[in-house]
This record gives structure tokens, sequence and C-alpha cells, in this order.
């Protein structure tokens, strides 16, 4: 065997080694990747059914199936876990785009129910999370300036359409944020209420999430726009466009 014979050998022999390390290396991220998703998947529904104060490492690991040491592989302790897991709770189908994809061009009562939509079905799916994100807010400042930048950002899309949506009404600095902070605040007592505290009283009404939303982008509607939607559009409030006082 010549020299460059023998060194092309070597050469490849070596690349095999690279390349199946690598893969085992991959393989290894794979596997990790899918026991912290596991992890984090199972402390979303412990904290459902038991909350943030009441969840232990043992909860979250027996839910996952997974021996308790493992869970310091992923996870600095408890609170870290939480945060991640709430974290990206709240960012979920946090995209306007997203969420209008479906939307026709113009359509603003769509646009507001697409939103309250989303809000609400988390609000129905999850009470116990959405409990434990106020619960957090309260004692995690990262966490709290994480949920106002989310909402900020919910919001934002409106903030900057006002100018243009009402040309006639000249803004001053600030005052299109305002109103849409303002209106942005409809429904929220409410949505609190009924699906975290299980208020009776308003549970006897036992609403769907679409008669929810519908209720919830009716009103913001009429407060925006001083006007009732589309009567075609509406179910469950359709009787409330009679809801206007006559001088």
């Amino acid at each position: 065997m010549s020299r460059s014979t023998a060194s092309k050998a070597v050469s490849e022999e070596q690349s095999a080694r690279v390349a199946a390390t690598a893969s085992a290396d991959s393989a290894k991220t794979a596997k990790g990747e899918r026991a912290r998703a596991g992890l984090k998947a199972a402390a979303l529904r412990v904290l459902e059914r038991q909350g943030y104060h009441r969840m232990r490492i043992a909860d979250v690991t027996q839910e996952a199936g997974v021996a308790q040491g493992l869970f310091y592989h992923y996870f600095k302790d408890l609170k870290s876990l939480t945060v991640e897991v709430l974290s990206d709770f709240a960012s979920a189908s946090n995209d306007p785009e997203e969420i209008e994809k479906d939307v026709p061009r113009g359509d603003w009562y769509a646009r507001i129910y697409a939103h309250n939509l989303v809000i609400v079905r988390s609000y129905a799916k999850r009470p116990g999370v959405m409990r434990c994100m106020l619960q957090l807010a309260d004692e995690d400042e990262a966490f709290s300036a994480l949920l106002r930048e989310n909402y900020r950002n919910q919001l934002m899309w409106l903030v900057d359409l006002m100018p243009r949506l009402f040309p006639d009404v000249k803004f001053k600095k600030h005052q299109a944020l305002m109103v849409v902070y303002s209106l942005a605040g409809i429904g929220e007592g409410l949505l609190r209420e009924y699906f975290v505290n299980e208020s009776k009283t308003l549970r006897a009404a036992k609403l769907s999430v679409e008669q929810f939303a519908e209720l919830l982008s009716t009103m913001y509607y009429r407060a925006l726009f001083l006007q009732n939607p589309n009567e075609k559009q509406l179910k469950y409030t359709r009787n409330l466009t009679a809801m206007v006082r006559t001088l």
C-alpha cells in the first residue's frame, strides 16, 4: 500500500469516527430534548391540578414517569422549571398574523373575535395554569415583566392602527395607547371569575368557549366603534344589538 493510499484510509477512518461521534451526540441531544420536553409537559399538568405552591419535584417526575434524580440534569430547581413552562404557555399563540390568518380582510369584528377566542380557550383549557401565572407574577419580577411585555405586544397591533382607523380624532401623544389599554380591560374580571374562581353565579350561564368569546368581542366592538357588529355574525349576543338607549 502506498503512503498516499494509507493516508487516505486513515483519513476516511477518522472521518467515520467523527461522523459516528456526531451521530451519537445528536442522538443523545435528541433524547435529552425529549426528556426535557416530557418534564415540562408533566409540570404543566401538575400545575393545572395542584397549583404552583403545592407542586413538588417528585410530583413532576412521577407524572413524567422518570426517576427523580433525572430532574437536575435539565433544571436547576422547581422554580426555574415553572418559570420556563409558564413563559412558554404565556407566549404561545401570540402572533397577530397567525391568529388572524383565516380572518377576511377588513372584518373588524372577526379580528377581535379571533383574538378573544385564543384568550378564552386558554382560560377554559387551563384555568389552574392561569391562576399559577397570576401567582408567579406576584412573586417573580422577571416573569411579571415578561407577562406585561406579552400583553403589550398583543395590544400594539391595534394601537398602531388607531390613527388610521380614526383619522379625524387626531390622537394626542400616547392617547391611542391609553384608549386601547382601557378597552383591553373589558372582560378581564369576568374571565377570572368564570374560569379561575369558578363563580357559581356566573357558571350557571354555562357558556361555551365560542359564546364567551362572542360576548367579549361584541362588547369590545361596541366600545371601540360605538355601534353594533353585523347581526349576521352573531348568535349568542344577537339580541344585544337592541341594547341602545333612545332619548
